[in-house]
């Protein structure tokens, strides 16, 4: 990952936001799973397992398919690590996250999240997914009702059909989602950024390619977990409901999931579903409006006092 004279953009930054997290009071954590799975993950977890007293809420932060945990949840720490546990783990075959399994739907990794939180002794949490990262959360909330309290979905397409994307792909010039999600050249990154931002800020070209460079890790099997999702497939009889609170909030600009699909998801989930539409925001909410997600958050769970 070597940029401008091989030196690396990506790498400071990551280096310099790793120890910022660690001054934080978080800790990285590697987690070997019974199945083959390695699972990263960022633990804030000040609970005494042995304890019920004084005990704060635990979060789960689900990333989506462009991110890590890290660069997926950053703008969100410091207004939640005051208030709850977190559990930041990063997707297998993102960041340091692998596994040997020949597993790829978007379910196993909903399993693997819930073994992990076995691992540390998490007996009920509250899930917040964007994206990728929420088609995760929802088969969390559906498999595992006793564990997830609440869920917060974050501009995720749950309720997507196979042609949801038709529009996005041709709008970019393509037939495979593949394009998009796991650009080959600067030229289709830039493209990419250009839909996922509302307003994009530039960016000089070396740090596109940087970038670029880092997203090439694990390309094939992140291809594979595209063509095994299960949401939004031909395979997917019925899209299943589920019984938690949720809250689901949308750029109002996404130009990846649009609007509409927000409200579809919404009637899907009937009353226990309330919709929150952020203006003059794209598809990335979590970097766009950070302040105002980490508000809708703490709303949602009557903590924004």
């Amino acid at each position: 990952m070597r940029g401008l004279f091989g030196f690396s953009i990506v790498e400071f930054f990551r280096k310099w936001k790793r120890s910022q997290w660690i001054s934080l009071g978080l800790k990285s954590e590697q987690i070997q799973l019974n199945n083959g799975t390695s699972l990263h993950c960022w633990v804030l977890q000040k609970n005494d397992p042995h304890s019920l007293e004084n005990r704060r809420p635990s979060m789960l932060l689900v990333h989506g398919f462009g991110a890590d945990g890290l660069t997926g949840w950053d703008t969100q720490i410091c207004a939640l690590a005051k208030r709850f546990d977190l559990f930041i783990p990063d997707l297998i075959f993102f960041g340091d996250s692998t596994t040997k399994s020949s597993e790829r739907t978007e379910i196993f990794q909903a399993e693997c999240l819930n073994s992990m939180l076995q691992h540390f002794g998490v007996e009920n949490v509250i899930v917040v997914g964007h994206s990728y990262g929420g088609f995760v959360a929802f088969w969390m909330a559906h498999k595992y009702p006793n564990l997830v309290r609440r869920l917060v979905i974050v501009s995720s397409a749950i309720c997507m059909t196979p042609s949801t994307n038709d529009p996005l792909l041709e709008e970019f010039g393509s037939s495979d989602i593949e394009d998009l999600l796991i650009p080959k050249n600067v030229r289709d990154f830039k493209k990419v950024a250009n839909f996922s931002f509302y307003k994009m800020p530039w960016l000089p070209s070396f740090i596109y390619k940087d970038l670029l460079q880092t997203m090439e890790r694990n390309r094939e099997q992140k291809t594979q977990l595209l063509h095994a999702t299960v949401i939004g497939s031909k395979s997917l009889q019925a899209l299943p409901s589920i019984n938690q609170d949720v809250v689901i909030v949308w750029g109002q600009k996404d130009r990846i999931f649009r609007l509409e699909e927000a409200y579809v998801l919404q009637r899907h989930l009937g009353e226990k579903a309330n919709l929150v539409v952020i203006k003059e925001c794209g598809h990335v909410l979590p970097l766009e409006k950070p302040s105002e997600l980490n508000q809708q958050i703490l709303e949602f769970l009557h903590l924004d006092k």
